[in-house]
């Protein structure tokens, strides 16, 4: 059996060493480590050159292509190997010792499934935003996994690149990632290719070295840079994979927070947010009419 896993970094070299370490130290044998530097300037480049086991290969990129351009980069290189399963990471996602031998142990068990994914702990909790169910079409509601679900193993639509495992032979039908999409829903319209479902392998454990986003503000009020690319790219998802209809109801739902926008010019603490917002969905119904993606250098951090 062969084990390939895929890793996008940018300028987070700490994590990538502990994420990289964990990888190479499974209790499953890992065949090869393909890494995406994405331009990074913080000595990522001289580390991973300085590496001596052979079974890690960086590729270094001249420009920042985006998680969606890192991801499409090292699958195509992924999807030319005759791996049996393919793990796909981010920096940050630091993987337990067993998260390999979980996965393809289940997987050679349940022959139903042609993706995997583990539990992803944030903080020391669940964190259910990275496994999802598409609860409706027509308005592209995706729903988080609840805690209380993780009690056994089941179908789910969606999980991100945060711990998800495909095998070989399904990622050579499906195909990679967009890297026009730049940022966000890569995964989303990825995960919408893979037809049977994909697993949740609750004992498979991740832990996200990042912060839990507790959304204390409003929807209008935590509008930034990443979603343009959000809004736009959850767009043309919908008219990939969802038809005419969602994607009507999906620009009416933009249009309500840019009406929604208007309503902070009455908060002086707010005015500003409420100009970004309406300026960005401007773009973003353009966009989403022509068809336009790619990364966008107005909404970049």
């Amino acid at each position: 059996m062969r084990l390939g896993v895929v890793i996008v970094t940018y300028n987070r070299i700490e994590l990538l060493k502990e994420c990289l370490n964990r990888v190479l130290n499974q209790t499953a044998d890992i065949d090869s480590v393909i890494i995406v530097n994405n331009n990074s300037d913080d000595g990522t480049k001289e580390y991973l050159d300085s590496l001596k086991d052979k079974r890690v290969k960086p590729y270094h990129e001249s420009t920042n292509l985006g998680g969606a351009g890192g991801f499409n980069k090292a699958l195509s290189i992924a999807a030319k190997e005759d791996f049996d399963y393919v793990l796909i990471i981010d920096d940050d996602a630091m993987i337990e010792r067993s998260y390999m031998q979980k996965i393809t142990d289940f997987a050679k068990k349940n022959k139903g499934y042609n993706a995997f994914a583990g539990t992803v702990y944030t903080e020391g909790q669940i964190d259910t935003y990275h496994r999802r169910r598409l609860a409706s079409r027509l308005i592209f509601w995706e729903k988080q996994i609840s805690e209380d679900m993780y009690d056994r193993p089941r179908k789910i639509d969606f999980a991100t690149f945060c711990g998800l495992v495909i095998k070989g032979s399904e990622l050579k039908k499906v195909g990679i990632p967009l890297k026009e999409y730049f940022i966000w829903y890569d995964d989303t319209e990825f995960c919408l290719r893979i037809k049977d479902g994909i697993a949740l392998v609750p004992k498979a454990k991740l832990n996200h070295k990042t912060v839990l986003n507790y959304k204390t503000e409003s929807i209008l009020g935590r509008i930034g840079w990443k979603h343009y690319y959000g809004y736009r790219n959850r767009y043309d998802c919908a008219k990939r994979h969802l038809g005419v209809i969602t994607c009507i109801n999906i620009i009416a739902e933009y249009f309500v927070f840019y009406v929604g926008s208007f309503v902070m010019l009455l908060n002086p603490a707010k005015r500003e947010q409420g100009k970004y917002n309406r300026r960005m969905l401007r773009r973003v119904f353009v966009d989403c009419i022509k068809g336009n993606l790619g990364k966008n250098e107005d909404y970049m951090p």
